[in-house]
């Protein structure tokens, strides 16, 4: 979020907290005459499309006041994180449980990724089962410690 001017994030970091909201990020994007100033926020629940209009609404009129401070043209957009975007916090990986993750991890000896159905999560890591068992047999659930875990991204389900 370099680019902002640190009043102007700390007054949008409150704004999306008081909402029940996470700022996962802000950033820009393009080049001069297509320049887009992109908002993400995340919650431990669904995220409305009212929420994410309202929050547009807001941060247009704040960026409108410090135009002075957020120089040239832009396109604003607010999003929810998206499937592709990696998981970051523990309240990520609750949300989450039951959904297929798609996660590269350290085995000890070398770095893999596969599929998992993400079966639960505590403080310490993640209880996963793997999902190309082609057997059709139970999984028993593996633990992966979170400091094991490289990159964990939810795969869509269709």
């Amino acid at each position: 979020m370099r680019f902002l001017p640190e009043h102007i994030e700390e007054r949008l970091r409150a704004e999306v907290a008081g909402r029940g909201l996470v700022l996962l990020e802000v950033k820009r994007r393009g080049e001069q005459g297509t320049t887009v100033v992109e908002v993400i926020v995340d919650s431990e629940q669904a995220i409305g499309l009212d929420e994410l209009t309202s929050l547009a609404r807001w941060t247009g009129e704040l960026f409108d006041e410090a135009a002075e401070a957020i120089p040239g043209h832009y396109k604003l957009e607010i999003s929810s994180g998206g499937l592709d975007r990696p998981l970051e916090h523990l309240w990520q990986y609750r949300k989450n449980v039951g959904r297929l993750i798609k996660l590269t991890y350290d085995d000890g000896e070398t770095r893999k990724t596969e599929l998992f159905q993400l079966v639960g999560v505590d403080d310490a890591g993640l209880s996963v089962a793997l999902k190309n068992n082609r057997s059709k047999a139970p999984v028993e659930p593996v633990a992966i410690p979170f400091d094991r875990v490289v990159r964990a991204v939810i795969e869509p389900q269709f």
